[in-house]
């Protein structure tokens, strides 16, 4: 019972967020008809994962859970509330309150689930499932609804499923976490060597996932001669290996090491980008990126299935924030990396090394975690 109410909290919840990822930065261009503007979007998005993420995880470690998790919601519906003037401040103002929110939200929601779930691996699976069926429809919906000038609309949508999953959480029964007040945080996750390795392997695979993002519009334009409409089929391709990829996860979790998983799917992923990043049509390039979606969300679900079982309850929230601003950092730098090599080489050269970067991060995997594998007795007794 309390997994199922909080796996409905969390997807009516990622439902409203889903719908604004992009349809923000479409609004925010729509009011200002400047591309600086809507950079300026995408970096208030990142901003406070860095900046405020460390202390977050710290906080869901000291304070009732639950309370984290209605407080961050009701938050979260008044921020995206800043968002109905048609104003570029007010936008932005509540851009910046929801994504602060989102640092509390995330990690405390990963810290929560081994407490409500009986099956660890089933609960991740069906819990990314969810998210990657809403991955392809909400962005899709915010901006078809921005495009059309009811944005307003979507906003409400938004602080509604906001409202709706704190009352949900309100209910949730949660036994008290043990609370450890060391400031610990990045400091755990490297003693551990299974944590360490998964933490580097997962920031080094996400740095060459941001950085084949940040170049799939040029790729899309130069390489494919295409237009929006071709980035959307990547887009979608890529989603519906997510939704495979996360039916399946469970058993695969449950049956094989993480070490296999992680070195087997990565290699895979970056195989599959290589093709797409050579390919010639929209057709190839449409299979490989969907073919790369699923073995992407199994590492998913492997990395966040080995943190919460290798870590105390009582650090959860900290490592789990560890992870979270891990993978904004790798967002940022894989956007920074993709600019600097596509203005030092050329485009094709940057697509092909971040596709033989993502290749190698299998390799990497072998090597950093050989022997370690995720232990649900030692959270539970830690």
């Amino acid at each position: 019972m309390g997994f199922r109410r909080l796996w409905a909290a969390t997807t009516i919840d990622s439902f409203g967020s889903w719908l604004l990822v992009m349809a923000v930065p479409l609004q925010v261009h729509r009011l200002t008809g400047s591309a600086l503007s809507t950079g300026l979007a995408l970096a208030v998005q990142a901003a406070p994962a860095v900046l405020i993420g460390p202390w977050a995880g710290v906080l869901i470690d000291r304070w009732p859970r639950r309370s984290v998790l209605v407080g961050a919601n009701l938050a979260g519906a008044a921020a995206v509330v800043l968002m109905l003037p048609p104003h570029v401040g007010f936008l932005l103002a509540g851009l910046l309150g929801e994504s602060v929110v989102v640092c509390f939200l995330r990690p405390a929601l990963r810290a929560v689930l081994p407490a409500v779930a009986d099956d660890l691996a089933s609960a991740n699976s069906l819990t990314a499932l969810s998210d990657s069926a809403l991955r392809m429809i909400g962005p899709v919906i915010g901006t078809f609804l921005t495009a059309r000038g009811w944005f307003e609309l979507v906003v409400i949508v938004d602080a509604v499923s906001y409202l709706a999953a704190a009352a949900i959480i309100a209910g949730l029964a949660l036994r008290p976490s043990a609370v450890d007040a060391s400031p610990a945080g990045m400091r755990d996750v490297l003693a551990s060597p299974l944590l360490r390795g998964m933490l580097v392997a997962s920031w080094v695979y996400w740095t060459g996932n941001a950085a084949l993002t940040a170049l799939l519009v040029p790729f899309t334009v130069t390489r494919l001669h295409g237009s929006g409409v071709e980035l959307g089929y990547l887009i979608a391709g890529l989603g519906l290996g997510y939704v495979a990829g996360s039916a399946v996860s469970g058993r695969v979790v449950r049956r094989y090491g993480t070490r296999g998983i992680l070195t087997v799917a990565y290699t895979l992923v970056g195989l599959c980008f290589l093709v797409m990043v050579n390919a010639t049509t929209i057709v190839v390039a449409v299979v490989a990126v969907t073919l790369a979606g699923a073995p992407g969300v199994i590492a998913g679900v492997a990395i966040t299935y080995g943190m919460q079982a290798s870590t105390p309850d009582a650090l959860l929230g900290r490592v789990a924030a560890t992870f979270f601003v891990s993978d904004a950092v790798a967002a940022v730098a894989g956007a920074l990396l993709a600019a600097l090599v596509v203005t030092a080489a050329t485009l094709e050269v940057a697509l092909n090394a971040f596709g033989a970067l993502v290749v190698c991060c299998g390799l990497l995997c072998a090597v950093l975690l050989a022997g370690h594998r995720p232990s649900i007795a030692a959270r539970v007794t830690s």
